[in-house]
């Protein structure tokens, strides 16, 4: 839409939701990928230990969340919004 009309007409708010919700995902992939990453490290490297449990990739996956949006949120906190009026 701003790209469209040129400006952006969702106000203040939601300036700072968007931005965060663009990181946010970013985060989450990359952290996601990581956790990927190190669990088959661990399936290779340790072939005959039990595999993840649920519980415990439901706190991986909470973990994931949590640092993702705290990673995140300078970017929102710190957004702006300028008015630049032409013509």
């Amino acid at each position: 839409v701003r790209f469209v009309s040129s400006t952006w007409v969702f106000g203040k708010l939601m300036c700072h939701v968007s931005r965060f919700v663009q990181y946010c995902s970013v985060h989450v992939s990359v952290l996601t990928l990581a956790a990927i990453a190190l669990d088959r490290h661990q399936v290779i490297m340790h072939p005959l230990k039990p595999r993840m449990s649920m519980v415990k990739g439901g706190i991986c996956i909470i973990i994931i969340w949590v640092m993702a949006s705290c990673f995140s949120l300078p970017h929102a906190v710190y957004q702006t919004l300028t008015r630049f009026y032409i013509g």
